[in-house]
């Protein structure tokens, strides 16, 4: 349903079955915020709020990056371990840049 109400979001115009989509899919993931578990109300509100096309993909790695940490059913610690080192040694080059340009 998540994927349905982001893929709603890349219509243009005239498409009316996509601008019926979302209607649906949004009626539906608000009617579900009260019936499932509080991490997947996080993940359903985030979406709600914040659709994934409004975002720059690196700034959303923080948010999946803490989304899979307080997973307790996910156990892939290699992947999650690797994607904090992915994500510190891009955001440390970001900083290098910062400071290059500042000077």
């Amino acid at each position: 349903m998540i994927s349905l109400y982001e893929a709603t979001h890349v219509a243009v115009h005239g498409e009316d079955i996509l601008d019926k989509a979302l209607v649906f899919a949004t009626k539906n993931l608000k009617s579900i915020l009260t019936k499932c578990t509080s991490q997947f109300q996080k993940q359903v509100k985030f979406s709600l709020n914040l659709p994934l096309w409004k975002c720059v993909p690196r700034t959303l790695t923080r948010h999946y990056i803490d989304f899979y940490s307080d997973d307790h059913g996910f156990n892939n610690e290699k992947l999650l371990r690797f994607a904090k080192l992915d994500f510190n040694k891009l955001q440390k080059c970001h900083q290098r840049e910062l400071c290059e340009i500042t000077e």
